[in-house]
C-alpha cells in the first residue's frame, strides 16, 4: 500500500482495476497517486497492486436516499455462563476510563455469523472454548461518540462452555474470571447491560431457557445454493403446525 493511503471502514468489497498507461517513471507514480485520490475522496479505498496498478475497494453503489451498507457496525458478547456451578465467565477491559466487570466480546467481521463472532471473541480475550446457545438480547443505538458517525447493533450471546482454564489478553483485558452469577447481578462494578443479562440468565436458569433465548435455524434462501440463519423464540410443535391444521 503507498504511504498515506490509510485502510477506511470495512466495506462490502468490489475490486475495480483501473487502467494503467504506459508511463514513463514519475508519470506513471503520478497517475497512480492521482487515481487513488480520485478514489478516496469518493470514500473509497485505494490500493497499488504488484502489477503497478490502482485497486479500489467499493462500498455497494446506491442512490443517495439508499441505506449505507457500511453505516452499522456489529458488537458481539458472549454470555458463558455454566449450568453446572452457576457462574458466569466476565472481563475487565483495559485502558477504560471504568473498569467494570462485562462480558467479553467484539466487533463482527464481514461474513462473520453471529454465534460465530461471539465465539472467536471469547476464544481471543480469555482462552476459554465454547459453544452458541442463543442470542438474549439485542441493543441498537444512534450517535454515540465513539462509533465514527455509525449506528452500532450490540448484541449478547448465550454460550456453553467447553473448557474452564482461563488465559486471557493482558492487552485487552485487565481482569478475567468466572463470577457468581448472582453476585454479577447485584455488584455495582458493572454496565447496566451486563446487570440486565445477568438477571435475565437467572431467570432463565430457574424457570429455564426456553423461557428467555432467542434460538437460531438455518433455512434455504430463495436463491440457490444460499441459505440464511433465522432467530426466533421456538414455538412449541403444536403452533408450528398450525397453520396447516386451519
Amino acid at each position: 500500500m503507498w504511504p498515506g493511503l490509510l485502510p477506511w471502514r470495512r466495506r462490502p468489497l468490489l475490486r475495480l482495476q483501473l487502467l494503467r498507461g504506459f508511463l514513463p517513471g514519475r508519470r506513471r507514480q503520478l497517475l497512480r497517486l492521482q487515481e487513488a485520490a480520485r478514489a478516496l475522496s469518493s470514500g473509497l479505498r485505494g490500493e497499488v497492486d504488484r502489477f503497478g496498478g490502482v485497486t479500489v475497494r467499493l462500498g455497494q453503489l446506491q442512490p443517495a436516499d439508499s441505506p449505507d451498507p457500511a453505516a452499522f457496525r456489529t458488537w458481539l458478547q458472549g454470555a458463558v455462563f455454566d449450568e453446572d456451578t452457576g457462574k458466569v465467565l466476565v472481563v475487565q477491559d483495559r485502558n477504560k476510563m471504568k473498569n467494570a466487570w462485562k462480558f467479553p466480546g467484539g466487533l463482527s467481521e464481514p461474513g462473520e455469523d453471529i454465534g460465530d463472532t461471539a465465539i472467536r471473541e471469547v476464544l481471543e480475550e480469555t482462552g476459554i472454548k465454547s459453544e452458541f446457545k442463543a442470542l438474549l438480547s439485542i441493543r441498537q443505538q444512534h450517535g454515540a461518540p465513539n462509533a465514527f458517525g455509525k449506528s452500532d447493533m450490540y448484541i449478547v450471546c448465550r454460550l456453553k462452555p467447553l473448557s474452564f482454564h482461563i488465559s486471557f489478553c493482558p492487552h485487552e483485558c485487565l481482569k478475567c474470571e468466572w463470577m457468581n452469577l448472582t453476585d454479577l447481578a447485584q455488584t455495582d462494578d458493572t454496565t447496566p447491560i451486563t446487570r440486565k443479562v445477568a438477571n435475565l440468565l437467572l431467570y432463565g436458569h430457574r424457570e429455564g431457557f426456553e423461557k428467555i433465548d432467542i434460538t437460531m435455524r438455518e433455512l434455504p434462501s430463495v436463491y440457490t445454493g444460499l441459505f440464511y440463519k433465522l432467530y426466533h423464540r421456538e414455538l412449541p410443535e403444536l403452533c408450528e403446525n398450525v397453520a396447516r391444521m386451519d
